[in-house]
Parts: structure tokens; C-alpha cells; sequence
């Protein structure tokens, strides 16, 4: 365990840890048990000292400051990456999180290998996993009020290896759960102050101008939530609202962040992009980088779109809100295809989930810029 780790944050709380925040106690009587010199030296944990519980090694690591359990490891990796997935209700957050997870572990040859750090990360995915890909379901949505559990994940660079280590991040992943367009819960709120880039997800079928273009059927068999009529474009202006009062800027400043505004649902209205770039399939993990030059088309390609469907009001809400240049449109498709009328789902095939994570890695210099 490192003593003096740096830009780490509890993953619960928020508030800074370093060694001397975090209490490492016995996993049978719950004792805190202090480290010396030769613990810290030897990166070992130490030992219970409780005498019915002697010789016990103190492996439950915890805050000292909300009391919530952590991976054993939180201060030992080189950085530490927060990311939170925003959107209203059926936008599809929990089904791209895990299709993005799952083809991330499962691409053949990727130099990025990712593992949960704690055991409720490993249950979350393999439920969510296993009714996207074992029982062809998708995920039911979040009911609202729920507070955001986040996901805490390890990645390993394979570019980065030698004879005798390498390198290795810590990946918090906050999936804000159902947030509606009135407010953002303060637990979320949190979040979003403690993360280092916003993925923010629409679902096109939620933007009014979009939707008439879709067959009606394809409407009513998606995941897509009843809304207001400016739901989407309403998120985005309370959400750049929230970041402002949070950091005490003038309303007029720009927010300076990366920002990801993701167009979930992709199948749907892929009769408006033909053999567009955004409809291709994604080059960037087999270049093993993030492709500029594809990015930049694909953005472009996005927001012609929406221009084109007079879809004004929501590019006015990211224009007047977020410094350009630190904004990126993708498109999306969780499970490749529209859900089928009896609920099911078909062959799952993702396309291009993986081009927000790269792109927000890009950023911390964790994967190369191609």
C-alpha cells in the first residue's frame, strides 16, 4: 500500500484517502489493527492483535471517514479514473455499461485487460451480463431514487509491461440510476463533482423530431421512457446548472470538462446515416488507440444529423454550455438491433459501445491517440 498516493478519492464518500484515511481491521471481530514502519516498508497488512483473534491478518480495508469496505489495494495504482454515465430514465445507461464492459474483456488481442476490484462489482456485471447475453433480456430500467452504486474496476496495460511489473488503474465507473429532468439527486451530484469526464447518454427516440421518423413499432418495443418533449435538452442545461453552482462559476463561463454526449439506440434510426462513418465498424481497438481522424468524422456526421432533423434546441444546449473542443458526439448501439415485440432480444452484437471509454482513457493518457 502506498503512504502517499495521489488524486485518490473514496469511492463512496468522495473525500480524499490517503494511507492515514483508511483503516485496515480484522474480517472477524471488525477491529481496526494499526500498521508500524515494517508493515508500510514491506507493503504487508498487519495483523489482528485482539487475543481471540491473534495472528488474524486485518484484510478489510475501509474509509475512516464514511466507513465503507474498499479494495485492499485502493492506494497502490498508478492513476485513478472516474467516469459517471448520465441520462434520463431509458436512455439505456445499464445496458451500455455492461455490453461496454463485456466486449472490452472479450476482445481478442486487446492490450487492456479489466477486472472487478470488489466482490459487488463482480455480482452487478454478471447479473446484468447474463440477462443481456444468456437470457437475451434487456436490463429492467432503475427505478427512480435509487442512489448509484458505483463500479469499481481494474485495468491493466499491456503496453506498458516489463520483465517485472505493469502498469495498472483504477477505473470508478458511477451509473447515475434514473435521474429525472426536474433535479439531479445530491448523490449523484457528487458524483458528477468527483468525475473526471461525463458520458452523457440520449436516447434519439426521446428527442421529438427524431422520434417521427421511426417506424412506430420500433418505438414501442424499445427501452425509450415517456417524457417531456425537451427532456433530453432539459438534462443537459440543468446538469451544466449543477456543475456551474457546484464550482462557483458565473452562469455565463463555459464549462471546461470532457463531455461524451453518447446517441444510444443507433439501430433505430440507422435509416438516417446509410453507410455513414458512424455506421461502420469501429477501428480503434484493432488500431489499439483512439483513431482521431475517426472521431472527428463521426462527430460531425452526428451533428449534421441532428442539424437536419431541427434538433436545434439540444445543440444549443451543449454550444452554449460546454467549452467546444472538450465535447465529442458518438453513436451507439448496445445490443446491434431493436428489442423484438415480445421483449426479447436477438443476437447481441454492440456496435461501437467502446468508443466513449477510449475516448475518455485518450484523455488521461492511458491509451494512445492514433
Amino acid at each position: 500500500m502506498s503512504i502517499l498516493p495521489s488524486n485518490v478519492l473514496c469511492p463512496y464518500c468522495l473525500n480524499p484517502l490517503h494511507s492515514w484515511d483508511v483503516k485496515m481491521t480484522c474480517p472477524e471481530c471488525e477491529t481496526e489493527a494499526k500498521g508500524n514502519l515494517i508493515t508500510y516498508l514491506t507493503h504487508s497488512l498487519p495483523k489482528c492483535q485482539v487475543p481471540n483473534c491473534r495472528k488474524h491478518v486485518a484484510s478489510v480495508c475501509r474509509c475512516k471517514q464514511c466507513g465503507a469496505k474498499l479494495p485492499a489495494d485502493i492506494l497502490d495504482y498508478e492513476k485513478y479514473l472516474r467516469f459517471s454515465i448520465l441520462g434520463v430514465t431509458g436512455a439505456g445507461k445499464t445496458n451500455f455499461l455492461t455490453t461496454m464492459l463485456h466486449e472490452l474483456r472479450e476482445y481478442i488481442g486487446s492490450p487492456w485487460v479489466i477486472a472487478p476490484m470488489d466482490p459487488t462489482t463482480t455480482s452487478t456485471y454478471q447479473r446484468y451480463n447474463d440477462m443481456i447475453y444468456t437470457k437475451r433480456i434487456p436490463v429492467p430500467m432503475t427505478d427512480k431514487g435509487m442512489p448509484p452504486v458505483p463500479q469499481q474496476w481494474k485495468i491493466k496495460d499491456r503496453n506498458k509491461m516489463s520483465a517485472t511489473r505493469i502498469s495498472t488503474y483504477s477505473l470508478t465507473i458511477f451509473d447515475g440510476a434514473g435521474e429525472d429532468c426536474a433535479h439531479i439527486d445530491p448523490t449523484i451530484s457528487r458524483y458528477i463533482n468527483g468525475s473526471k469526464t461525463l458520458i452523457i447518454l440520449i436516447d434519439p427516440l426521446s428527442l421529438p423530431n427524431v422520434r417521427r421518423t421511426v417506424d412506430a413499432n420500433v418505438v414501442s418495443w424499445s427501452t425509450t421512457a415517456k417524457h417531456g418533449s425537451n427532456a433530453s435538452t432539459d438534462m443537459v442545461n440543468q446538469l451544466a446548472d449543477y456543475i456551474r453552482a457546484s464550482c462557483r462559476m458565473p452562469s455565463a463561463k463555459l464549462i471546461d470538462r470532457n463531455v461524451a454526449v453518447v446517441f444510444t439506440k443507433l439501430d433505430a434510426v440507422a435509416k438516417s446515416f446509410g453507410s455513414a462513418t458512424v455506421m461502420q465498424s469501429s477501428p480503434h481497438m484493432s488500431a489499439r488507440g483512439f483513431v482521431k481522424t475517426d472521431a472527428d468524422a463521426v462527430h460531425a456526421e452526428i451533428r449534421d444529423w441532428l442539424e437536419g432533423a431541427g434538433e436545434s434546441s439540444f445543440l444549443d444546449a451543449i454550444d452554449t454550455n460546454f467549452r467546444k473542443g472538450k465535447v465529442r458526439f458518438f453513436g451507439v448501439s448496445s445490443f446491434g438491433q431493436p428489442p423484438m415485440g415480445n421483449g426479447k432480444l436477438g443476437a447481441v452484437v454492440p456496435h461501437r459501445v467502446l468508443d466513449p471509454l477510449l475516448w475518455a482513457l485518450s484523455m488521461e493518457h492511458v491509451v494512445p491517440e492514433k
